[in-house]
């Protein structure tokens, strides 16, 4: 039976998941051990390293999911946006479709009171602030201050 190895975070099939790197920590108990015990705890490492299991993704290292059936991908709309269109995106506000002869029109959200976007980040932020908490931009000219 063929079994399929799928990274949920890069999106793509694994052909040869490798082992978890350690942690830092465990690399210094490793040593402490090695030390302490005249070379018998790497030869314990040895064998403890042998048989961990192979099943992480060898670009991001989280855990493939197993299948006995492919995964099929779905089609991610690969198409550039402008800065703007990321931002309308992410603030969820979708363009119209108009005819050609008329600009396209973009549909405004209803918004809370006194609450706006940025239009370099795009996160929510309070309307009359000068620079934006998250992305430290200016966001007033000089002369519309105050």
């Amino acid at each position: 039976m063929t079994r399929y190895k799928y990274c949920d975070v890069c999106k793509k099939e694994v052909e040869h998941p490798v082992r978890k790197p350690l942690e830092t920590f465990q690399k210094i108990i490793w040593v402490i051990v090695s030390i302490a015990t005249i070379g018998i705890g790497a030869i314990v490492f040895l064998f403890y390293n042998a048989n961990r299991k192979k099943k992480y993704c060898p670009t991001c290292f989280t855990e493939v999911r197993v299948t006995s059936e492919p995964v099929v991908e779905e089609e991610v709309d690969t198409t550039p946006l402008t800065p703007k269109e990321k931002i309308l995106k992410k603030a969820g506000v979708e363009k119209e479709t108009a005819p050609t002869s008329q600009p396209a029109k973009i549909k405004e959200p209803k918004k809370a009171k006194d609450a706006t976007f940025c239009p370099y980040c795009g996160e929510d932020i309070d309307e009359g602030i000068e620079k934006c908490p998250y992305c430290h931009s200016k966001l007033k000219a000089p002369h519309e201050s105050r």
